[in-house]
């Protein structure tokens, strides 16, 4: 099991949601703009994918962006991850920083998660410790109201097949129904001009590449190996050299890394901003040593800045 794990820890699943996740809003592009491993300071502290809204006067009609303010904010869960009360406050503690670092207004702000697993102990969490609501507005998405801000949690594998197969995709164990490839061939036609859609197919591909050689299926690796053929992929990556060996470094390299450290130091310094995220957890009722934790200030400089007793 924890062989398994391992692997797919080697698998980029967060460039693959933000190719699925720009799959989804396709028909939107030009009102969108997408901004993958958003660097919060300049230390290793991010916000998976802001999705900025560039037009208001424009209605979203996805089951995703129904919520849509002007700053999205995304966190995404790989298929063996699990959404905990832990990390859903480690993320909320981060949109409240993207908040005072960015100046923006809270009414601008969405929070948005993303996890195959059912989150049973963070809804009890939110309906009995913090008095927010948990509702179904669609199959697989769970909106929480009560916050300062809108949001919502994304079972992945519950999602519609329509409109979210992109997303819904992301996992490790495709159904029957998706093992006909049907929709890689949607991909293809709706997608493939428009997006770098390489990190999506290496993630489905290695994912499930791990379940097969276990021989649970031999029949879908023959399948995937067909559509990419007849879709013309196969031929586009033999000429350009990525077969399967060369893939995956040059897939991690040009898709993980071509957005990494490109805003480091844009925000350094802004102790302000710290201190106002920092007053705003602390309201919130989270204890001064998370608090220093997230915002990596001096715990002293705390205790003093927001009178602890």
């Amino acid at each position: 099991m924890d062989d398994e794990k391992n692997k797919n820890e080697d698998i980029p699943w967060h460039p693959a949601f933000v190719v699925a996740l720009q799959a989804t809003l396709i028909e939107y592009g030009n009102v969108l703009e997408y901004k993958p491993e958003h660097s919060l300071t300049t230390e290793p502290l991010r916000i998976d994918v802001l999705v900025i809204r560039k037009r208001r006067d424009v209605v979203i009609r996805r089951q995703i962006a129904e919520i849509f303010r002007r700053d999205n904010i995304f966190e995404f869960k790989s298929p063996t991850d699990y959404l905990s009360v832990n990390e859903f406050h480690k993320a909320f503690a981060r949109a409240n920083l993207y908040k005072a670092l960015e100046n923006t207004e809270i009414s601008d702000l969405t929070l948005s998660f993303v996890v195959e697993a059912y989150p049973r102990e963070l809804f009890r969490h939110l309906s009995e410790a913090l008095g927010y609501k948990v509702e179904t507005r669609h199959p697989g998405i769970f909106e929480v109201t009560g916050a300062m801000m809108p949001i919502q949690i994304i079972e992945s594998k519950s999602l519609s097949d329509d409109e979210n197969i992109w997303i819904r995709n992301l996992t490790r164990e495709l159904s029957e129904t998706e093992q006909d490839l049907q929709w890689l061939k949607r991909l293809k036609q709706e997608c493939d001009s428009k997006l770098d859609i390489g990190a999506y197919l290496y993630a489905i591909v290695e994912a499930n590449r791990q379940r097969l050689n276990r021989g649970e299926n031999d029949m879908l690796t023959a399948r995937m190996c067909k559509t990419f053929e007849e879709l013309g992929w196969t031929e586009i990556w033999r000429k350009n050299g990525e077969r399967e060996g060369e893939l995956k470094g040059e897939l991690k390299g040009k898709l993980e890394g071509k957005l990494e450290g490109k805003l480091e130091g844009k925000l350094e310094g802004k102790l302000e901003g710290k201190l106002e995220a920092a007053q705003a957890m602390f309201d919130e009722g989270d204890s001064i040593e998370k608090i220093a934790r997230v915002t990596e200030l001096p715990l002293e400089m705390l205790k003093e800045k927001l009178a602890v007793q």
